[in-house]
């Protein structure tokens, strides 16, 4: 633990005086957020090569190895948006103990509506053009109408999201009005309440998938994945449980290894579903689905688990290039969209494998997003936001 790191993002927001459970910086839970954060630009390089057409700039597969990203991308899609929410609520009791819940939800609006507005004012026709230009649309109406027909906020669901779970939880603060609030720590889950709450987890998916099949766009608010809204709830509400009860602190090694071999075999099971089952797997209300709905709900549950546990125990570490990564990592989620996008495109005339390309682009959106964030934080007030 340390409290010498700069301002956190805003799915970290920073600490004051407080109990154990958010006294002070956890370092480990910083760099959680880095490796997310890397895994997100991951993901979406992958995607610009994979068979699923979903990214402004997207290059048709030209060889086997576009096999390999679609599984990165859907066993990402799995858990690690999920792991985002959990991060998120963990720290949000603590801001509203500390600010009340006038100054939280000012400060909500500030760091997670500004970066939204900016992204879907200035960031989107950037990160959207060349999709724009390589659809029917270009030659039917202006870019501004197509903006304007089918908006889209890219990455930043995530941050309308998590301000929506965020102002939920202010009201209820609001309405308990004085009532002790102090932190209780309690008995840590073991790997049987993990494998539970996977399990209910899936069930509650299941049923939502009936309305919401897996693949459901909402295009009214731009949100990519609705049928994972059970799991983003109830990521977000276990992250405000777990700063009361210092459960992510004292998650046991045990349980993190005990959830190996059910990682293993949901993963399994799930990419197997998909392949086998076909579309079948993706709805709600069929046997199939459930199969499907449950294991994708264990791989998202043990997957925290044993990312947590091995940060915790193996990367609670700080420094000069940690503490760096981590400070600009909330304006590289923000930044990142258009800057793959034309990177991709810069890319375009490089002959390699899917697999190549992708690492390619991910190794050069990292280093130019980071840069560039660096460099937006560095204008004064900027990094109050950012």
């Amino acid at each position: 633990m340390t409290t010498t790191a700069p301002r956190p993002s805003a799915t970290a927001p920073e600490s004051g005086a407080r109990p154990a459970s958010t006294a002070g910086r956890l370092a480990w839970l910083d760099n959680v957020r880095v490796g997310l954060t890397v895994l997100v630009l991951a993901h979406h390089a992958a995607v610009t090569y994979s068979h699923i057409p979903l990214w402004p700039y997207h290059e048709p597969p030209r060889d086997g190895s576009a096999i390999a990203l679609d599984a990165l991308v859907g066993t990402n899609q799995m858990w690690f948006m999920g792991l985002f929410f959990l991060i998120s609520g963990f720290f949000v009791p603590d801001g509203v103990d500390r600010h009340g819940v006038a100054g939280f939800v000012r400060g909500r609006l500030l760091r997670l509506g500004v970066p939204f507005l900016v992204f879907l004012v200035v960031l989107a026709p950037v990160f959207r053009y060349p999709g724009y230009a390589a659809s029917p649309s270009a030659a039917e109406m202006s870019f501004p109408a197509y903006l304007v027909a089918f908006p889209d906020p890219g990455p930043l669901w995530f941050v309308a999201v998590l301000l929506v779970f965020s102002l939920v939880y202010a009201t209820v603060r609001a309405l308990r009005g004085r009532r002790d609030v102090a932190d209780r720590p309690g008995r840590t889950p073991g790997v049987l309440v993990v494998l539970g709450l996977g399990l209910a987890l899936g069930v509650v998916t299941w049923v939502w998938r009936i309305g919401t099949p897996d693949g459901t766009y909402w295009a009214a608010v731009g949100l990519p994945s609705p049928s994972y809204l059970p799991q983003y709830a109830a990521a977000f509400t276990l992250g405000v449980l777990a700063a009361r009860r210092q459960w992510l602190q004292t998650l046991r090694v045990r349980t993190a290894w005990a959830c190996v071999p059910v990682l293993v075999v949901a993963l399994g099971v799930t990419l197997a579903g998909v392949v086998v089952i076909g579309p079948a797997a993706a709805g709600g209300g069929t046997p199939e689905s459930l199969v499907t709905s449950v294991s994708g709900s264990l791989v998202a549950a043990s997957a925290m688990t044993i990312v947590l546990v091995l940060f915790r125990t193996v990367l609670d570490r700080s420094g000069r290039v940690p503490r760096f990564l981590s400070a600009q990592a909330f304006a590289v989620y923000v930044l990142h969209a258009p800057v793959l996008v034309w990177l991709g495109v810069a890319l375009a005339g490089l002959d390699a494998p899917a697999v190549v390309k992708a690492f390619v682009l991910l190794l050069a959106g990292a280093a130019v997003t980071w840069s560039l964030a660096w460099a937006l934080r560095r204008i004064p007030g900027v990094a109050r936001v950012f």
